[in-house]
């Protein structure tokens, strides 16, 4: 039995969108991953993953549950086996238990079935020879290894297959059930399979589950291919053929190329390409994509150039880019398909494809819009709209921008034409899957997560946009409001929240009068009792209203700017669309103002008075008449509902008192004493003593009664900057028990007018009676008594230079409070209840946890970013130390020594800033790996010494540069992730960003203000850490040599150690559990050493890698980097008690090892290595030749031409060899080819080969010598004339080839070829010196060189 324990260990190992992510694409949304549900037939994203719940739920066929229950219902498993097969997984061994008779017998029945189909196997392989003919017709030998490792096979007609097989004793009924056999209506069994060629699909683990066949000559009452049915082992459309084959070289070269027939992937895993699976000639299914999606999210689709081979091509493209893959294609020539290509290229199959590989749109537009494009404009349609059909479903906005790019500029036309056509199609198609959601029982969706999603008294969002709510759902308190909800489920909904918000999206009236069901679904759950409904109005829906009479309401709100959003009462929004309808309208009205006034009966009182002259104008009523109307309605409502709690009309009494005497409680407390001195008014106190009003003494006699409120000043929020002037203010209100708090700019005190503005937007705070007179005297005093303080803008380190010793900037902010070093010791002091911390004598205002906002429910997406650095106070017991930490870190993250590279890394964020102002260099780890490798992980690993690893993190992918831009300069010294990094879906702009953000600290240029010229940069103050499954490659690798590339690969089966050590090193980072503020707490202790001692350790460092490496080109800022990380090591090890789990020595050892690998790496894909590449295989195809565009040779000296003009003579070391390059002839060439992706220029190329580490020099002329061969006549006499010979001899013409030399003198580029072979492992050489023909006359003895030669036609 597994207890519960375990159950747990196994579900927390197993991360649910990992599981689920092999099964089905996921995609990021909010703090949720969405995507296709695969329990029923859904074709847009309806099931959510929730990563904090580790659950799913699908919202439209109801399946949910955990990771195990997905499991169980996903592969059709029992609880045990999915248990088990989760356990396997993790690498977490079970206890050995006894199984079921029931689980026994099946186990048994599966067995049997696979030892029938290995039987099958095996009879098919030893018929093969019997179609060895046919095979030799396609191109195999049956020796060929191919056909060995697809085990394909024969099946002879005859029914041989019956005879053989049962004779050797297999069961009839278990080949019956594995569809090798099959049984008649007259219950005879005969073969499935006859006279066909045999096609295994095996699934992963090798084993094989079912076949297709392929007849050798047509037969009658037949098709081409026969597959085996649905079986226990086979289900058709969830396998590839050849994918068990190709899975290692798809991983390896993180790429698969899809053909359509069995023959096609075979030929090309004959020569070489073996990353290559067949569609076996139909549209690919969810399953199969998610299938191949294990291994790669790169297609390249290699299809027949027939109008067949178009269609399919088009409808797998389709469904990769839906699934989010990456897609090209090669286009084949006419009549051709990849078995042809293959059988003709041989081993240069793959060179083929690669120099023929094509962006999915240029492919796809040459074929759609035929031999002549642009002609036909009818044509030119269609292929636009089909190809913006196709690139509608990309999920990626960045990727579908670029292609819409990519689109205008095959067609011609500019991108808002396509971006119409795209967001059409895109319409239609969120239209049709309304349908999708009907089959959803009518009721409210959501309720469970709203209040763990809710922030204080942060309102629930309704919705009727079901792609909205599975966006939010989790992230923010929504609910999907479908149909009308019975009333269980809003009672529910009243439990979950008090507030409600709603756009006005889906809340119409046809033109008969029927409601929307949205709008009837909110109008039951107004009539429920849950009046506190706002909808969210666009100004243009109050301009609808061309009536005269309006109300001064419906006036002042015109008044305002078009654009303006603001939100009204239900019950206003509902009869204001009732006025609308009645402009078209001309039945009876009766019925739908009853509607009206039934509704308006459940509303707030105050709503009611406030708007009843508008709802009478609304409803072409008299005052008297709504008020009849209403009054049954009200009594009902009345009867069934109680008071309002909240309304306290007796928390006050009138007294009498002398008008000439001041009362008792003003004489007794000076403070109101001294109010009334100066500023002539005292405040009205209610029965707890509380003023909640003010009373101004009349020039004669008595007193004035002003406002229903009571203003106490709090904080004065200092800027010299007048925007960010504010003043905080407590407000106490007459009728209310509970205070308001409110943060307003300093300008909005300076006029009765204008305070009066901000005032109408709370609850019953009105300013009844108040002149501005008595404004100014309330503002006077006021003045007097304010806290000033200064707001803390940036969180972090507060040092605005790293170099900064001021006293008033030596401390670090959290949200809640502030580290700092008081009197010597170190300390953290919490914000008081209005958000404000003393440093140095000096208040800062931190607001995220002040009264204003987190106590009173207001707190907004403004502090939501910033409430995320928290500093939590860990019991002595519960702590894990620094040394704990660094040792978790380190051996949970072993591989490649990532977690030393993670340690440190951490450390220097906190000192980012310090660092940074040496020599305005930093840096940022790259962790590189597949998908589920976890090293997004390792990243989150790193920020939780700082922030809880469960906030979410910022996708490059989908993430604005807007947002980037403030994450960046909201936290100083405090770790960023940044996620998802592709060289193809990454803007340039956000790129160029990130290179200034990692190495010298600059974000990107940006315009100042609004007009001029002047040129600011982004403020970036923070470290990032950046995740990515490839090397960041562009612009010629300008972010490879400014960060730490850590790869990390895809742990196989973990132990139960390992597994173990994770799940503890994720409960002490996460605050709920444990938490690390300890831990950083005695990291921050380190910055006066750090201010002290970096500098000099980082050259001394620096130093060290200089003696250890050679210093050339990128390897230098490579080192410069590195010696960032061995400094802190260093101080450390040398100036600190803390311990890491390793030595300076061995890091050493690892620095060095990383900056090798990564020069390697660089090496291996800048702008000269696809150069050289792209030579290589120029070299082959004769498109450049030795001796004429290069020549390898080993001189004992060159002479170089130096940058002024003068000329230096270079020896060269006995036996090293020289490349000399041409580089303009050889680069005409290159810029021809389809290598030149990034459009490099020549000036580019020899710029980059001058800084290179093999360059010698430029040679100003030297000999190039080589031979061609030319076809020229034999040549002869005029017939019938004597020679020497006196014999007559006849004109001869025959063409013969004749090898002449050719010469010139040129400029070239010296490189030593050693160096060059050692960084590229290129050989340009072709042949060897030795067999070389030059120009000496005693290496053509018979005088070969050229002699003519017979040409063969």
């Amino acid at each position: 039995m597994i207890d519960d324990e375990l159950k747990q260990r196994i579900k927390d190992a197993n991360e649910i969108t990992d599981v689920i992510g092999q099964f089905v694409s996921l995609h990021k949304r909010g703090i949720n991953y969405i995507g296709i549900c695969p329990f029923h037939s859904d074709r847009h994203p309806s099931m959510t993953v929730s990563p904090s719940r580790q659950t799913y739920k699908c919202f439209v066929c109801g399946k949910g549950g955990d990771v195990i229950q997905f499991v169980q219902d996903h592969e059709n498993m029992s609880f045990n086996e999915a248990l088990t097969w989760l356990a396997g997984r993790a690498g977490i061994p079970l206890p050995e238990r006894v199984m079921s008779d029931e689980e026994t017998a099946r186990v048994k029945e599966r067995e049997a079935q696979r030892i029938a189909m290995k039987g099958a196997a095996s009879f098919f392989e030893k018929h093969l020879p019997e179609a060895q003919l046919y095979l030799h017709d396609r191109g195999f030998c049956l020796d060929d290894k191919v056909l060995k490792d697809f085990r394909i096979g024969y099946a002879p007609a005859g029914n041989l297959a019956k005879k053989e097989m049962l004779a050797a004793g297999f069961s009839e009924q278990k080949l019956l059930e594995t569809d090798i056999l099959k049984r008649s209506e007259k219950n005879f069994t005969f073969d499935t399979f006859k006279d066909r060629i045999m096609f295994p699909y095996f699934d992963i683990k090798g084993n094989i589950n079912g076949y297709t066949g392929r007849w050798l000559s047509p037969q009658e009452n037949t098709g081409k291919y026969v597959n085996t049915g649905d079986t226990p082992l086979f289900k058709k459309g969830t396998h590839l053929f050849g994918l068990y084959q190709a899975r290692t070289a798809i991983a390896r070269y993180d790429c698969a190329y899809i053909v359509e027939g069995q023959f096609d992937a075979m030929s090309m895993h004959k020569f070489g390409v073996c990353n290559t699976v067949a569609t076996s000639g139909t549209a690919l299914t969810p399953e199969q994509i998610q299938l191949l999606g294990r291994f790669t999210h790169r297609v390249i689709l290699v299809y027949d150039a027939d109008a067949a081979g178009l269609k399919a091509s088009l409808t797998n493209c389709e469904a990769f880019l839906r699934a989010g893959f990456q897609v090209s294609a090669v286009p084949l020539p006419e009549g051709k398909d990849p078995d042809n290509i293959a059988q003709e290229q041989k081993l240069e199959t793959g060179k083929w494809l690669t120099n023929r590989e094509q962006n999915f749109l240029q492919y796809f537009a040459i074929s759609l819009r035929g031999k002549n494009p642009g002609t036909d404009p009818n044509k030119e349609e269609e292929a636009m709209q089909r190809l913006s059909t196709l690139i509608s479903v990309i999920p990626s906005e960045t990727l579908l921008l670029k292609c819409i790019e990519i689109m205008a500029g095959i067609f011609g036309s500019n991108t808002e034409v396509i971006q119409r056509k795209v967001n059409s199609i895109l319409r239609q198609r969120k239209t049709a899957s309304i349908k999708e959601k009907d089959k959803m029982a009518p009721g409210i969706y959501g309720i469970d997560m709203i209040a763990e999603a809710r922030s204080g008294n942060e309102p629930c969002i309704l919705t009727s946009n079901y792609q909205e709510f599975l966006t939010l759902y989790g992230d923010a308190p929504i609910a999907y409001v479908h149909g009308i909800p019975g009333m269980n489920d809003i009672q529910q909904l009243r439990q979950a929240s008090q507030m409600f918000t709603s756009d006005s999206d889906g809340l119409t009236i046809a033109k008969d009068g029927t409601e929307s069901g949205y709008l009837a679904g909110l109008s039951a759950i107004f009539r429920a009792g849950i009046s506190n409904i706002t909808i969210t109005v666009e100004r243009d829906i109050q301009d609808d209203n061309d009536d005269e009479e309006e109300s001064d309401d419906e006036e002042n709100m015109d008044e305002e700017a078009n654009d303006i959003i603001e939100t009204f009462n239900f019950a206003k929004f509902y009869v204001f669309r009732h006025k609308c309808f009645f402009k078209t309208y001309n039945g009876e009205r009766a019925p739908y103002i009853e509607r009206c006034a039934e509704i308006i009966s459940y509303a707030e009182d105050s709503v009611r008075i406030i708007n009843f002259t508008y709802f009478q104008n609304c409803l072409g009523l008299t005052k008297q008449a709504l008020n009849e109307i209403l009054k049954p309605y009200l009594a009902k409502r009345k009867s069934r509902m109680a008071i309002n709690a909240q309304r306290t009309d007796d928390d006050y009494t009138e007294e009498n008192y002398d008008p000439d005497e001041l009362p008792r409680y003003v004489q007794d407390n000076p403070e109101y004493l001294q109010m009334f001195q100066q500023c002539n008014y005292y405040p009205k106190l209610n029965k707890q003593g509380e003023p909640v009003c003010y009373l101004f003494k009349n020039e004669k006699s008595g007193h004035t009664m002003v406002g229903d409120f009571y203003m106490i000043p709090l904080l004065h929020i200092y800027s010299d900057n007048d925007e960010e002037n504010k003043r905080v203010l407590r407000i106490n209100r007459r009728y209310y028990k509970t205070p308001l708090y409110i943060e307003v700019n300093s300008k909005v005190l300076a006029k009765k007018s204008t305070i009066e503005e901000k005032l109408i937007m709370l609850e019953a705070v009105n300013f009844t009676n108040g002149e501005e007179k008595h404004w100014t005297k309330i503002r006077e005093y006021m003045s007097r008594h304010y806290v000033t303080c200064t707001e803390v803008s940036t969180y972090g380190n507060q040092q605005e230079d790293g170099f900064s010793r001021r006293d008033d900037q030596q401390f670090f902010a959290f949200a809640n409070g502030i580290f700092h070093v008081v009197d010597g010791i170190p300390k953290f002091d919490a914000v008081n209840e209005l958000g404000v911390v003393t440093h140095n004598g000096k208040n800062y205002y931190l607001p995220a946890f002040s009264t204003i906002y987190a106590g009173s429910g207001k707190q907004s997406d403004k502090y939501e970013l910033i409430s995320q650095l928290v500093y939590k106070e860990i019991p002595i017991d519960k702590r894990c130390s620094f040394d704990e930490w660094a040792s978790l870190m380190n051996r949970v993250y072993k591989i490649n020594d990532n977690g030393k590279w993670a340690i440190l890394f951490a450390i220097m964020c906190a000192f980012r800033s310090n660092i940074h102002s040496i020599d305005r260099l930093f840096t940022a780890p790259f962790f590189m790996g597949p998908m589920s490798s976890g090293k997004t992980q390792i990243a989150i690993s790193i920020r939780s010494l700082f922030i809880s690893p469960k906030i979410p993190i910022f996708n490059l992918n989908i993430g604005t540069d807007a947002a980037m831009s403030t994450l960046m300069s909201t936290f100083r010294d405090v770790p960023v992730v940044l996620d998802e990094y592709n060289n193809k879906d990454i803007s340039d702009i956000k790129f160029q960003a990130l290179k200034g953000i990692v190495y010298d600290g600059d974000g990107r240029q940006k315009r100042k203000g609004t007009s001029g010229k002047e040129i600011e940069n982004d403020k970036v103050y923070a470290p990032v850490v950046i995740c990515g499954q490839e090397t960041p490659q562009r612009d010629d690798n300008a972010l490879m040599s400014r960060i730490i590339v850590c790869e990390v690969p895809k742990p196989k089966n973990r132990t139960q150690e390992e597994v173990e050590l994770f799940n503890k090193l994720k409960d002490i980072e996460d605050p709920a559990k444990i938490g690390l503020s300890n831990v950083l707490f005695e990291v921050l202790q380190l910055r006066p050493l750090v201010m002290q001692y970096f500098r000099a350790l980082k050259q001394k460092s620096y130093d060290e890698l200089k003696q250890s490496l050679m210093n050339a080109g990128e390897i230098d800022r490579l080192m410069k980097t590195a010696s960032l990380f061995l400094a802190t090591c260093r101080l450390i090890e040398d100036y600190t008690e803390l311990k890491l789990p390793f030595t300076y020595e061995e890091f050493f050892k690892i620095a060095c090892d990383k900056i090798k690998f990564q020069v390697e790496l660089i090496s291996k894909t800048d702008k000269l290595a696809t150069f050289f590449k792209a030579m290589d295989v120029m070299i082959d195809t004769k498109a450049i030749k030795e001796g004429r565009d290069f020549a390898i040779d080993t001189p004992e000296r060159i002479t170089i031409k130096l940058p002024g003009g003068e000329k230096k003579e270079v020896s060269i070391p006995t036996g090293t060899r020289v490349l000399f390059l041409r580089v303009s002839t050889i680069y005409t060439q290159y810029a021809r080819s389809s290598y030149n992706q990034e459009d490099s220029t020549q000036s580019t190329i020899e710029q980059n080969l001058r800084s290179h580490p093999s360059y010698l020099g430029f040679v100003h002329a030297r000999r190039f010598n080589w031979y061609e061969v030319v076809e020229v006549p034999r040549g002869g006499f005029e017939e019938d004339t004597p020679n020497e010979t006196g014999i007559p001899v006849k004109l001869n013409n025959d063409m013969v080839r004749k090898v002449e030399k050719k010469c010139t003198n040129s400029s070239c580029i010296a490189i030593n070829y050693e160096i060059f072979r050692e960084l590229y492992s290129i050989d340009l050489q072709r042949s060897s010196e030795e067999s070389r023909v030059d120009d000496n006359p005693d290496n053509d003895p018979i005088g070969a060189i050229g002699a003519p030669q017979e040409l063969d036609f």
